[in-house]
């Protein structure tokens, strides 16, 4: 068995049935072996496009999501997505297959250094302990956090494999860390002295499953709940629910966090948004629970740190703090009720972004997923367009670059064939993006793609606005998305008012047969960035 055809089975053994990916020499021989054997290759437009599919996947699905690329400009085309997917911790695996060593090869790269640069893993195959370095491979991405290059050389990859890749994978999952009781003990300590404490969750809490642990303490701290953006909706329905904590939160329910005293946190990063740019971190104890050490105290400095699965972290918090005698009754008096806010006026032939959002949310399935670009749109959109459970949402802003939104959006998309996908982008990532519609066409996936259209780049446009400068060094000219993407075969429509959006919505079937996209047309004097 040759290397690369051992890399294949190991693949199809771990569960992974999907590669996106361009072909080129460093891939061919894997790319072709893999589809031979019965596995999915998703030919893409941008190597770039591949690694956000494959982010997209895998941030939707919780299990790897696998891209493939050959060496060089393949792989440097890759750098951005795979910042992004690193950033976001996300089990990404990518593929790709080094030029010969000390040849003049034009597509020589040091792939090792550029991969480190990003804060991706690097693993490289050799002849003599390939086995073990596929299956370690593997592992890492499986385990997390975060991507891993896999670099199968071409000098390599040809060669008989020795041993077996699938008897060096380990059978386990991630590990839950044994609970430092010391630890646990302070922990407890601050929130027993404390009288007005929040619960919150993070992405981490919801891929512990930790919603009914979190409610049980609450309940007998008597305090409410929040989340943080990854895991918006996780105490939906329930009365305690803040929503979204900080900057996304709205004004009535910022004041009562920030009459907290305490805040406990499970699985989040409390970052400068969830803290409210930093209002949130000050004045009050802050307790943080994460399986990552890494975590701890970097956004904020905590008063205490449990490292550990936020579901049995939480069911020990309750148990000690029984032992203690210790059950409060609610110190909020229930959920505030939203600040009022001002009727919406568009200009003419524009449509408001914040009462499209309001439409998209009331009209399309509840189960659909959430992708968003990045821009001054995304407040809007986070705000105002939900998801029936935080793993059906996902943004791409944890490198803050632009243009990610759509490929990442068509990987979440042919994760879940059974379902809408929502993709939410600005026109100046959108049109970034938007050659990867071809992909979405190809596969005939399930795709609605909302094009926020102000006819600029909105944060410069903002940032010129502010400085006093002539917003026109923003403004764009792009030719028609709606005629761009019925070119590449996508239904698409231009809107300019709500009750054509209502129009398209509503004949929209639940599962499209393709990829539809919107033109939202929107006044760039009326976007607010926040």
């Amino acid at each position: 068995m040759r290397i690369y055809e051992g890399l294949v089975r190991a693949l199809r053994s771990v569960g992974a049935d999907t590669v996106f990916g361009l072909m080129g020499d460093g891939n061919l021989d894997h790319v072709v072996t893999f589809s031979a054997a019965g596995g999915r290759f998703v030919p893409v437009l941008h190597e770039g496009g591949a690694v956000s599919m494959a982010d997209g996947w895998s941030r939707t699905t919780g299990t790897i999501g696998v891209a493939s690329v050959t060496h060089g400009p393949g792989f440097t085309n890759t750098l951005t997505a795979l910042t992004e997917a690193a950033r976001a911790h996300s089990r990404v695996l990518l593929l790709t297959g080094d030029t010969p060593e000390g040849s003049e090869h034009l597509q020589r790269f040091d792939l090792r250094s550029a991969t480190e640069l990003t804060g991706a893993r690097y693993v490289r195959v050799t002849e003599e302990g390939a086995a073990d370095q596929i299956a370690g491979a593997l592992d890492q991405v499986r385990t997390g956090p975060g991507p891993v290059v896999l670099d199968v050389p071409l000098a390599v990859g040809g060669r008989e494999l020795r041993g077996s890749v699938a008897s060096a994978l380990p059978g386990r999952g991630i590990d839950v860390t044994v609970l430092d009781e010391d630890a646990l003990d302070a922990a407890v300590g601050v929130l027993a002295s404390s009288r007005r404490p929040v619960v919150l969750a993070g992405r981490g809490a919801v891929l512990s499953e930790a919603r009914g642990s979190l409610l049980d303490l609450a309940a007998r701290l008597g305090a409410p709940v929040a989340t943080s953006l990854l895991a918006r909706e996780y105490f939906a329905g329930d009365a305690r629910d803040l929503g979204i904590a900080g900057t996304l939160s709205d004004p009535a329910t910022l004041d009562l966090l920030l009459r907290s005293d305490c805040i406990v946190s499970f699985g989040a990063s409390l970052n400068r948004f969830t803290m409210a740019e930093g209002a949130l971190a000050s004045g009050r104890g802050i307790v943080q629970v994460d399986l990552d050490k890494d975590a701890f105290g970097r956004h904020v400095r905590p008063d205490a740190v449990v490292q550990g699965d936020a579901a049995g972290v939480a069911r020990a918090m309750v148990e000690l703090l029984a032992e203690a005698g210790i059950q409060r009754e609610d110190w909020h008096a229930g959920v505030p009720a939203p600040s009022a806010a001002a009727p919406p006026v568009a200009a003419r032939g524009t449509v408001d972004a914040g009462a499209a959002m309001d439409e998209l949310n009331r009209l399309l399935p509840a189960e659909r997923l959430v992708v968003t670009d990045t821009g001054r749109f995304v407040y809007t959109a986070w705000r105002r367009l939900g998801v029936a459970h935080p793993s059906s949402f996902v943004h791409t802003l944890n490198f803050a670059s632009i243009g990610l939104g759509v490929a990442t959006g068509i990987g979440a998309s042919a994760a879940h064939p059974d379902r809408l996908t929502v993709v939410v982008a600005g026109d100046g990532g959108g049109m970034m993006g938007l050659g990867e519609l071809t992909t979405a066409v190809r596969e005939r996936l399930p795709l609605l793609i909302v094009i926020v259209d102000d006819g600029s780049y909105g944060m410069e446009h903002h940032a010129l606005r502010q400085a006093g400068l002539d917003t026109d060094y923003a403004r764009t000219s792009w030719p028609s998305f709606a005629d761009v993407a019925r070119g590449y075969g996508a239904e698409a429509h231009t809107i300019t008012d709500l009750d054509q959006l209502r129009d398209v919505l509503e004949h929209l079937p639940a599962v499209p047969a393709g990829p539809v996209l919107i033109d939202l047309v929107v006044d760039p004097e009326a976007m607010v960035a926040e």
